[in-house]
C-alpha cells in the first residue's frame, strides 16, 4: 500500500538514524549501569573490608615454630626436591 511512498535512498537514512538512536540508546542504559554498579560496591567492598578487619582482631593466632606442623600422611616435606 505505501510501496514506492518512501524513496529507498531515505529509506535507508531513516533507517541508519534510527539504528543509530538505538545503539546510543543502548551505550546509554550500558554506562549508567556500570556507574550505579560501581557506587553500589564501594560500600560493599567497605563493609567486606570491615568484617576483615574484625576477623583479624579477634582471631589473631601465633605463628607456629618450623617443624613442628602436624603434616597429613601424604604431605611431603618443604624441601623434597632438595633431596
Amino acid at each position: 500500500m505505501l510501496h514506492g511512498a518512501v524513496n529507498a535512498v531515505d529509506g535507508f537514512a531513516m533507517a541508519m538514524v534510527v539504528i543509530l538512536v538505538l545503539s546510543l540508546g543502548v551505550v546509554a542504559l550500558l554506562v549508567a549501569g556500570i556507574y550505579r554498579s560501581g557506587k553500589r560496591r564501594e560500600s560493599e567492598v567497605e563493609k567486606l573490608l570491615e568484617e576483615l578487619r574484625q576477623e583479624e582482631k579477634e582471631e589473631k593466632h601465633p605463628a607456629s615454630p618450623a617443624g613442628t606442623e602436624d603434616r597429613a600422611p601424604w604431605e611431603r616435606e618443604e624441601d623434597w626436591w632438595k633431596k
